[in-house]
């Protein structure tokens, strides 16, 4: 049988493309449920009709509420769909990164986000459809209007639901966004050792980097990347004892082909 790696090579060799266009840095920023929630009521009370009286025909007070429900859930379905279509599927892009990301993140802890929002999309909108069935049968302007604030209560608390997990996602789009730019395609060489012993040295002087270098251990703590004039990539692992580091070379070095 096929195994994960066999399968998501045989995607990168149907689509080429995709995995070197894409671009961390472009994911947008995901909000606090709370400010998703202020940003979606907002936007309901701006963009919607603000009057309604008791003497308006049945049929019209029934518009205007459907209206208001509709509108809100549509908002929400557009915020949470940003976000997940924003985050890279980690079966659509390159092998390279998935394994990166699995080691950063946890793979698993990264689909659940994404699945706890998905969820939570889904539950909203079957939210907005159940009540504008129901505000089809309101009678009167009371009636209409608590089950637009049952509606909109309910899709509230669905989204403060997701407070963790946004977080969680945001944390990630910030760590992503930092990566550095690595093109699993080109020829890469891994520098790493001993503490101050002139790794930094020794990729400034080949590379366009600009390492800072001190007298002192432990000098640098992330990972950087240099490029020389010979279409060579250089990672410049600084701390070998720390577990994404460590496993980012290893993955160079089983999966690149030299």
């Amino acid at each position: 049988t096929q195994s994960t790696w066999d399968l998501q090579f045989q995607y990168l060799a149907e689509n080429p493309m995709s995995a070197l266009s894409y671009n961390f840095k472009s994911i947008r920023g995901v909000l606090p449920a709370d400010d998703i929630v202020n940003v979606v009521l907002s936007k309901t009370q701006r963009k919607t009709p603000t009057v309604v009286h008791a003497k308006y025909e049945v049929s019209r007070i029934r518009a205007f509420y459907m209206r208001k429900v509709k509108f809100t859930a549509e908002s929400i379905h557009e915020k949470l769909t940003t976000i997940i279509e924003d985050f890279p599927k980690l079966d659509d892009i390159h092998p390279f990164f998935a394994d990166l990301i699995n080691i950063l993140y946890d793979r698993d802890h990264y689909k659940l986000a994404l699945g706890h929002v998905h969820s939570a999309r889904n539950i909203i909108d079957n939210i907005g459809k159940d009540y504008v069935r129901l505000l089809k049968y309101g009678d009167s302007l009371y009636r209409c209007k608590m089950l637009k604030r049952a509606a909109l209560g309910r899709m509230v608390t669905m989204l403060r639901k997701l407070k963790s997990t946004l977080a969680y996602l945001e944390e990630v789009r910030k760590h992503l966004a930092r990566l550095p730019s690595i093109d699993p395609f080109t020829r890469t060489l891994l520098v790493c050792g001993y503490p101050n012993v002139g790794k930094s040295s020794f990729v400034n002087n080949i590379t366009n980097a600009q390492l800072e270098v001190q007298n002192y251990p432990f000098t640098t703590q992330s990972l950087f990347v240099g490029h020389t004039d010979y279409n060579l990539s250089l990672i410049h692992i600084s701390e070998p004892t720390r577990q994404a580091e460590i496993s980012y070379a290893v993955f160079c070095l089983k999966k690149k082909k030299f």
